[in-house]
């Protein structure tokens, strides 16, 4: 007859217990990591550049992050809430209204004036932007590193 024992098995299974939160506090630390560096690689990149050029900074600075842990899991949300960055983001084609203004003309006819405020009256207008993706495009670039970010810490979380 063999007899067979397992020596440290409370220690095995208490391993084993730990095991999920161990791996949600990792996946915690990565994601938010993750969501850090898309942020900041729109901001340095997309919106200094490589896809829309900076005028006034209104749409680098709107970039935000937001972290979200629940029992289904950790995310990171990288968006803004500036009106015009849909448009930018996917495209836009139609029509708006352009409401009425004063407008500053230092030119008539091809030859400088002085400076003189014209008004100009409301009207509608025909657009036709291209799709300059900043954020899915981003997301696309970091994919690999999301990927390998998530893959290491579930790694470390089990090790």
């Amino acid at each position: 007859m063999i007899l067979a024992g397992l020596v440290g098995d409370r220690a095995a299974l208490d391993q084993l217990r730990g095991l999920p939160d161990a791996a949600n506090a990792g996946l915690a630390r990565a994601v938010a990591k993750l969501g850090i560096a898309l942020q900041s690689n729109v901001q340095q990149n997309k919106l200094s550049g490589q896809v829309l050029n900076v005028r006034s900074g209104a749409l680098r600075s709107s970039i935000d992050v937001a972290f979200e842990q629940s029992g289904a899991g950790v995310t990171a949300t990288v968006f803004t809430d500036l009106d015009y960055a849909a448009a930018q983001e996917y495209g836009f084609s139609g029509t708006v209204n352009v409401r009425s203004s004063l407008r500053l003309i230092k030119e008539a006819f091809g030859r400088p004036i002085a400076g003189r405020a014209i008004s100009i009256g409301a009207h509608s207008r025909r657009m036709d932007l291209p799709e300059r993706s900043f954020l899915r495009s981003a997301l696309a670039d970091m994919a690999p590193d999301i990927s390998a970010g998530v893959e290491d810490a579930l790694c470390e979380a089990i090790t």
